[in-house]
């Protein structure tokens, strides 16, 4: 007993500790899973578990948070939906983000929040025609995007819980977006290779996700049961992309990261690249801003039946 209560102690300081430099680019793991799977990746057959101590956090809701035994608010992390901010103007979702960030309806007191999800809805309007150096529509500043990038400059004060009260979001970040930007060109990632504006461009947004304590790249398609896996190519291409972008509004590479799923084997992958999870794991770290990005801490959705294969990934790249 004595060491299960030196134990629980040690994670609770740990978890402050984590909840209180998640905007100071330390490594962050968000466990976003049922049940039965987070018990696979805190307490697997063989190895180190995920712990608050090794940066882990869990999604609300989720009973049990990171299942340390102890009090587990402190474990867990807010969330905001996507869709109802979409319909905010941006002093209602500034004070929706900051009634979660002290506490969570849940009961989360990690002082974070989540966005469940940014999507399309946010990007800018299109050009009315498709040719060449089209010129992009003037930013509406009550399109979401906008909306959303004011109510982040209103919450970029600070925080009593340490950085700004806008680097307490997090954003999950919808595949339509960065999957665009990865096949995007051009200076707002928006041109086809034709020059002409076959995706969307994101700058109504793009300051407030700059921002954002951090941002997390759903790195496969579709939602809910209906996911499949990025590609190859994607895995290669978005992260420099997504970054670079990222860049050109302030925002930095070190807040970045991804988010895995069950999804199976990556299209256009080698044969050598090994089972579904290593795969993906390899691809993420294939090139430098990749490399980056994973450093930071990567998440989990719905990992399901791949949680151990994916705890032996990530102990391989962060032992301990």
């Amino acid at each position: 007993m004595p060491r299960m209560r030196f134990t629980i102690t040690v994670a609770i300081a740990a978890a402050a500790a984590v909840a209180a430099t998640a905007t100071a680019q330390e490594r962050l793991t968000l466990v976003y899973d049922e049940q039965q799977y987070v018990e696979r990746l805190v307490n697997p057959a063989s190895g180190p578990g995920l712990t608050p101590a090794r940066g882990a956090l869990r999604q609300d809701p989720g009973a049990g948070g990171m299942l340390t035994g102890g009090d587990e608010n402190p474990f867990k992390v807010a969330k905001v939906s996507g869709r109802a901010l979409a319909g905010m103007s941006a002093a209602q979702m500034a004070a929706a983000l900051k009634t979660q960030i002290v506490q969570g309806e849940y009961g989360a007191t990690s002082h974070l929040v989540t966005i469940d999800e940014i999507g399309k809805t946010f990007g800018d309007e299109r050009p009315r025609q498709m040719v060449r150096n089209a010129a992009l529509p003037a930013i509406s500043p009550s399109s979401p995007g906008a909306r959303f990038s004011a109510a982040m400059a209103m919450l970029n004060t600070p925080s009593p819980y340490g950085g700004t009260w806008a680097s307490r979001v997090h954003v999950y970040l919808a595949p339509a977006v960065h999957s665009a930007i990865g096949a995007g060109r051009g200076t707002h990632r928006n041109l086809g290779r034709d020059g002409k504006p076959h995706f969307q461009s994101w700058r109504g947004l793009m300051p407030g996700l700059a921002l954002a304590g951090g941002v997390h790249l759903q790195m496969y398609h579709g939602a809910g049961a209906n996911r499949f896996a990025f590609t190859a190519t994607e895995w290669r291409t978005v992260p420099s992309a997504f970054v670079g972008l990222l860049g050109r509004y302030g925002g930095s590479a070190s807040r970045v990261h991804f988010l895995f799923s069950d999804v199976g084997a990556p299209a256009g992958a080698p044969a050598s690249c090994g089972a579904p999870v290593a795969c993906e794991w390899t691809l993420a770290e294939a090139t430098p801003a990749g490399k980056t990005v994973l450093a930071n801490g990567p998440g989990v959705y719905r990992i399901g039946a791949e949680a151990d294969a994916w705890l032996v990934e990530y102990n391989k790249r962060f032992p301990g």
